[in-house]
């Protein structure tokens, strides 16, 4: 039998709908700072795609300083930024549902709600720009 919001000594207890929607709630916030190392990617493929991962420096022919610089910034943001976001991903979504005898399904599932955050503001910044 499911719970309904009743009052208890401790104060309202909430139904089990609530808490299935906590892994995706949780996964919106982690997308907010995902938008960093997704917005380099997106870079990358788009405006730095001729030094994205051309790594010799000022001797090569991709372009400007700004261009090489800009492409360097982005890589970084890519692999320091990106990579612990998914060990952070991982913990969040497998290690702490694992070892807490949750689901690990449905937050893991819930994990494809990480780019919305960043869909919403490039889609914002194409409609009001």
């Amino acid at each position: 039998m499911k719970k309904t919001i009743a009052q208890d000594n401790n104060g309202p207890i909430r139904s089990g709908r609530w808490k299935r929607l906590t892994p995706v709630w949780v996964n919106l916030l982690l997308g907010i700072p995902a938008m960093v190392p997704l917005h380099s990617t997106w870079l990358l493929l788009t405006e730095y795609q001729p030094c994205a991962w051309n790594t010799t420096g000022y001797a090569s022919d991709c372009g400007d300083p700004s261009m090489i610089e800009g492409a360097g910034w982005h890589r970084a943001s890519v692999l320091f930024i990106g990579g612990l976001g998914l060990l952070l991903i991982l913990a969040v979504d497998v290690l702490f549902p694992a070892s807490t005898g949750r689901r690990w399904q449905r937050w893991l599932a819930a994990s494809l709600v990480l780019p919305v955050p960043y869909l919403l503001t490039v889609i914002a910044f194409a409609i009001f720009n």
